[in-house]
């Protein structure tokens, strides 16, 4: 094999990068399938009648609002073909494109890739808009994601125009939007483009719980990864680690950094320690300072988690009291009573060392499970080691 070819020969455990992006868009879209119904019933009046439809998305990064738009879009279009009617999409991001004009043009190139960038006005383009929708038969679903950009940019009047398509051009097909927002959208808009607007045609989009976090990176490691390439545990310790901010991209971003860590390393199996380490690069984690800061105690109690979770995802507080109870011998330091160290333990979990949880499902008894999520298990363990045994 050549040099060349060996630098990209394929690996032991990605199979297809393309769900690991966060432009991928899946056939089944898990724990949002109540959103792409809210958004058939909103769009029926377009669908069946062609009467323009206006609505406005809103929710945190990572809750699935792009996602879910865009295979909503696929979905309207394989429906429309199917009953004998056009209906062409348009997705236009305005934090790259910010101004009225940038917004109009990326619409004509749905139509006319080569359209000239410079020399036409806001009102031309809508014209030549309208002649292509005529000639093609179409009606138009434009999507316009970050709209707040655009909204604090250039005010709302682009958006009255495409609401008011209709009337305003004297075109027998209609112009229909999608705002995509953190903020709401419908804050931005003037009176008169609001008046065009539903207030229940706004849809919120909640933070992804636990088991929702959980089932995405199930998913993309189904279409991404091979078989049998992804220890089990690693989808519980990757929600843990998003959970707090419920962001379904950030979940994608530590598999996909894991799997490559693993076949970096040149090993056949996504591990915890992986996942840590993903999360380490992503978020770097200053943890040295902190460490020192410690006691002796609280130092041992970590190192002995850390040396329990070298190679799986959770333990115990039992199994880190027996651990603790070991390394204190080796250190010749009378152990602390199960009093005082649970209450240092807790102390690790607010300072973000450890984290804590009850055990759910699969656990027998109602024990807490540790898990350390910022940082490699085996980092801590040469710090502390190398700070506590070599002394």
């Amino acid at each position: 094999m050549s040099t060349s070819r060996t630098y990209f020969s394929r690996g032991a455990i990605i199979k297809d990068n393309r769900p690991l992006s966060f432009d991928y868009v899946p056939e089944n879209l898990p724990f949002r399938e109540d959103k792409l119904r809210d958004l058939s019933i909103k769009y029926r009046p377009l669908l069946f009648s062609g009467i323009p439809t206006n609505v406005a998305i809103t929710g945190p990064v990572g809750t699935g609002k792009t996602v879910v738009a865009r295979r909503f879009s696929q979905l309207l279009k394989e429906v429309a073909i199917e009953a004998e009617i056009c209906i062409k999409d348009v997705y236009v991001n305005c934090r790259q494109r910010k101004t009225d004009s940038m917004v109009l043009l990326g619409v004509v190139n749905r139509f006319d890739e080569h359209f000239p960038d410079r020399g036409f006005s806001k009102q031309e383009m809508l014209r030549i808009i309208k002649k292509h929708m005529i000639k093609s038969r179409c009606h138009l679903l434009i999507i316009l994601d970050e709209a707040d950009v655009l909204l604090k940019k250039s005010g709302s009047d682009l958006i009255y125009s495409f609401t008011r398509f209709q009337e305003e051009q004297d075109c027998p097909f209609s112009v229909s939007t999608m705002l995509i927002s953190q903020k709401n959208p419908l804050d931005f808009l003037d009176p008169s483009t609001l008046s065009t607007f539903k207030r229940t045609n706004l849809l919120r989009f909640d933070k992804y719980d636990r088991e929702a976090l959980k089932g995405i990176v199930e998913q993309r490691i189904e279409l991404a990864l091979y078989p049998g390439s992804v220890d089990p545990e690693v989808p519980d310790l990757i929600a843990d680690m998003s959970e707090e901010t419920g962001d379904a991209r950030f979940a994608i971003e530590l598999l996909g950094r894991a799997a490559e860590i693993a076949e970096e390393r040149g090993e056949e199996l996504v591990t915890p320690e992986h996942a840590r380490a993903a999360k380490a690069y992503t978020k770097p984690y200053i943890y040295e300072d902190i460490v020192d800061s410690l006691n002796i105690h609280q130092q041992i109690q970590l190192l002995a988690a850390a040396r329990l979770l070298r190679k799986k995802a959770y333990t115990t507080t039992g199994e880190v009291e027996r651990e603790y109870s070991v390394i204190c011998e080796e250190l010749s330091k009378k152990p602390l009573g199960h009093t005082q160290f649970w209450q240092y333990l807790k102390e690790l979990d607010a300072q973000g060392l450890i984290t804590t949880r009850r055990s759910g499902k699969g656990v027998v008894g109602n024990t807490t499970q540790i898990t350390i999520a910022d940082i490699p298990a085996e980092e801590i363990i040469r710090y502390l080691e190398n700070r506590l045994l070599s002394k």
